[in-house]
């Protein structure tokens, strides 16, 4: 007589553990992903800013030194050896995503970010100030602070700065 083998299931789902498993590694990976994402949209962020600074801190000397020659484009004339911007002032400029400068911004518009000037969509902000140093050498510390993106408040933006030291 001959007996029949015992009917074996062969299971093509998973387990219990398997599943578990492979949600724990989701939960784990997904926001490392999403993390990584977002670091590399600041380092692109930050890149465009660099690259963009070639252009926006030459326009910011261009300026200094036509309010000095007594012919500025945006801001008030200055005489050599005089502070800027005066009490009460801010001197900032805004520049458009190309990198060219469209014109200068009020205090309301640098505290609350803007996004449009002149028809112009406005991705950096650049901050101009000059103040004599303790020792009184007949110089000014200059300094150019780039701000991205425009559209952020003003504590919120990351910056890159600019020094130097002018007559």
């Amino acid at each position: 007589m001959k007996i029949a083998p015992a009917n074996i299931s062969r299971r093509s789902g998973s387990t219990l553990v398997e599943s578990s498993i492979a949600m724990g590694v989701l939960a784990l990976a997904v926001p490392l992903v999403f993390g990584s994402m977002a670091e590399a949209g600041k380092s692109g962020a930050s890149a465009e800013a660099e690259t963009r600074s070639a252009w926006i801190i030459p326009a910011c000397l261009q300026e200094i030194e036509n309010s000095r020659a007594g012919k500025p484009q945006y801001f008030t004339a200055t005489e050599t050896g005089q502070t800027f911007p005066p009490e009460n002032e801010i001197w900032a400029l805004a520049f458009s995503n190309e990198g060219s400068s469209v014109d200068k911004i009020t205090i309301s518009q640098y505290e609350s970010g803007i996004k449009n000037l002149e028809g112009k969509s406005i991705s950096h902000l650049a901050k101009i100030s000059a103040t004599k140093p303790e020792e009184n050498d007949g110089m000014l510390d200059l300094s150019i602070t780039l701000e991205y993106p425009a559209t952020a408040p003003a504590g919120k933006r990351s910056t890159l700065d600019f020094h130097s030291r002018i007559p």
